[in-house]
């Protein structure tokens, strides 16, 4: 691949994977050729159309050009019922079939989930959050036991885990409803003609639809959908950071100190909460970092030394300091992890709203040296 083709693939990733012709032509002038160059233009009109695999042109007056890698990338998700479950539990689920036994094209669509794809998700009249598909979807997976009035004929269905990162809703009001109902395919779409919004929760987006969400998304937070791909609790930037332009977009974004304090907190008293209903009387040693632990939990004659962590993602991996390592060690086996994950921060609240929340316990908690991943280290110069 040469260096012109790399140029344009990384101004088309910039934006979203969408732009017009002489835009492109423009940013790739500022950024990446010789100012001098009367050429440009034709050189990369050469480029893009001579490779159909990587760039294609969208039917449009505008002209614009795009990424055939994201062509087909880009879904809409209804959750009005569901929302609240998949988002705490991260991931999508739909049955095979309605209750007359028959499969619907909105529940179907979830076979053509794959890693890297991204949803918006739709909750009461809000994009709320935007997601990227980790896997395809995983067949005969169980009901989830909350759906079971409102899904009582079907045990089994297809389950796609996902990344969820919030985001500042984007409120769907009329005028976006109608400029989406303009990127309408032949068949099967979010809006009837009244912007009423039909009964459906998968559909493919159009590529200019998502766009112009992305586009709408971007007048509060000025985020791309390459911030989405890279969005790390722990990254050094924040969405704010982002916002009041300390940084350039497109290099991901994470959670700042105070959101991260607040996500802390909720999973704290989550945990506290039920282990006081249970019980249990607690001392908080959350401040003490000689510790390594939380808190001490006592129901005669048990005692449990727990640390706590929140996140907003899932609880495959997180991160501990030497002192919580070296703690969990001496403990064991009165030590505990406890993860409370999927907890969404509504954006729309200053300072952000924390809710949802699953609590997973590891009791007798015994560190295994093959888990630990160093992610720091400290180099000494020799003199």
């Amino acid at each position: 691949m040469n260096l012109i083709i790399q140029n344009i693939i990384e101004v088309l990733k910039n934006h979203d994977g969408v732009l017009g012709f002489n835009d492109l032509v423009s940013d790739l002038k500022q950024n990446y050729f010789v100012k001098a160059d009367k050429n440009i233009s034709t050189i990369v009109e050469k480029e893009l159309k001579s490779n159909p695999k990587t760039f294609f042109e969208i039917e449009s007056k505008k002209n614009l050009w795009a990424l055939s890698a994201y062509k087909n990338r880009y879904y809409w998700v209804s959750q009005n019922q569901t929302f609240k479950v998949e988002r705490r539990e991260g991931y999508l689920w739909a049955p095979y079939k309605n209750s007359k036994r028959k499969e619907l094209f909105h529940w179907e669509t979830m076979r053509y989930l794959k890693k890297g794809d991204v949803i918006f998700s739709h909750y009461k009249g809000q994009i709320k959050c935007i997601s990227v598909v980790k896997d395809k979807a995983t067949e005969n997976y169980e009901r989830p036991k909350e759906f079971k009035k409102t899904l009582p004929w079907m045990n089994l269905g297809r389950m796609v885990k996902v990344d969820y990162v919030d985001i500042e809703p984007l409120n769907l009001t009329k005028e976006i409803i109608k400029e989406l109902n303009k990127y309408k395919p032949d068949k099967n779409w979010i809006y009837d003609r009244n912007l009423k919004h039909n009964v459906i929760y998968l559909l493919p987006l159009p590529l200019v639809a998502a766009k112009y969400l992305i586009d709408q998304i971007k007048k509060n937070q000025k985020i791309t959908i390459q911030d989405i791909e890279y969005f790390n609790e722990d990254h050094t930037s924040s969405l704010a950071d982002i916002k009041n332009s300390k940084r350039k977009s497109g290099q991901g974004f994470g959670l700042s100190y105070k959101e991260k304090k607040i996500v802390e907190k909720y999973a704290m008293d989550k945990y506290k909460n039920m282990m006081l209903k249970d019980g249990w009387s607690i001392q908080d040693f959350s401040s003490r970092r000689d510790k390594g632990y939380d808190i001490l939990l006592e129901k005669n004659p048990n005692k449990i030394l727990a640390e706590i962590k929140g996140t907003t993602g899932s609880s495959d991996k997180i991160i501990l300091t030497k002192n919580e390592v070296a703690a969990a060690k001496k403990n064991y086996p009165y030590a505990a992890l406890i993860i409370v994950s999927g907890i969404h921060l509504d954006r729309s609240k200053d300072p952000p709203l924390p809710s949802l929340g699953k609590v997973k316990e590891i009791y007798n908690w015994q560190i295994e040296n093959h888990n630990l991943e160093p992610i720091n280290f400290y180099y000494t110069i020799d003199k």
